[in-house]
């Protein structure tokens, strides 16, 4: 039985991720649909990088990722569609898949064509759906669209390494729900940069000279429990996606804080390495 997945910033407020499971029921009922998100930040390719990036790998062979991110069709947004990494991705060319295009080239890509993106007003409700159950069915790519080479790229995705190869300059692109703030800055850049010198990690007005392995390093067991006092301390870690992390120990958006607001740190904003 064939997978679908749907990643949207749809929300779960209106009647449009009810529609697109609807839809794609209409076309092909014999299929599993699996939600991956659909509280993406409105627009923001960035998140939806990050987050299909660190989701794909864990479905089989043969998923087909739908995304409805920016997903107005228009001269500038045109739908496609790529086979990499043995799997499936539909979208728009806004630079989406370009965290994932960074590291692994795709076997084919595919403007889609088929039907015409001016007949149907809601890109994911028609194209996508319809080329998803294609696909489902077996189809191939070259009967939805013309091939193509390249898709758009995201820059900001990709940190700055300075000529000296003794600073990395990034950025946040994630905000996860605990308030911890993500960086694109991937723990590969930092040791082929590093190689192994000491360092300073800035985010605004704070300093860190250490990357923890886990949340729970930053606890000394050694102190009674009712001595500890942790909850609540900074720490900068590598995350489970191998990204830099700046985090709060046991943050809570909703009672004490996260990161985010409590360290001041917001989505593009700069987060340096330098290295000593």
């Amino acid at each position: 039985m064939p997978i679908i997945t749907l990643t949207t910033d749809f929300g779960t407020k209106d009647h449009f991720v009810g529609a697109v499971k609807g839809s794609i029921y209409g076309e092909l009922d014999e299929v599993r649909v699996v939600d991956i998100s659909h509280d993406i930040t409105p627009f923001s390719v960035t998140e939806t990088a990050y987050i299909l990036k660190n989701t794909y790998r864990n479905f089989p062979s043969g998923t087909i990722h739908i995304v409805g991110v920016d997903s107005e069709i228009s001269i500038e947004n045109k739908p496609i569609a790529i086979k990499m990494d043995e799997q499936f991705f539909i979208c728009c060319d806004n630079g989406i898949l370009s965290m994932i295009t960074n590291e692994i080239n795709p076997d084919k890509i595919v403007e889609i064509t088929l039907p015409k993106p001016e007949d149907i007003k809601l890109s994911i409700l028609g194209i996508f759906i319809k080329v998803a159950c294609h696909i489902a069915r077996g189809g191939t790519l070259d009967v939805i669209g013309k091939q193509i080479s390249e898709i758009k790229k995201i820059q900001e995705i990709q940190p700055l390494v300075n000529a000296e190869k003794n600073q990395i300059v990034g950025s946040i692109i994630y905000i996860d729900n605990f308030g911890n703030v993500i960086s694109n800055i991937s723990k590969s850049i930092f040791q082929n940069v590093g190689k192994g010198r000491e360092f300073e990690i800035i985010a605004r007005n704070y300093k860190f000279t250490r990357i923890y392995e886990k949340y729970n390093d930053i606890v000394d067991y050694n102190t009674p429990v009712e001595k500890r006092q942790d909850d609540g301390k900074k720490l900068a870690i590598f995350n489970c996606a191998n990204y830099l992390e700046i985090s709060i120990y046991r943050s809570n958006l909703k009672t004490v804080g996260g990161a985010s607001n409590l360290l001041g740190l917001d989505y593009r904003d700069n987060i340096t390495v330098r290295f000593i």
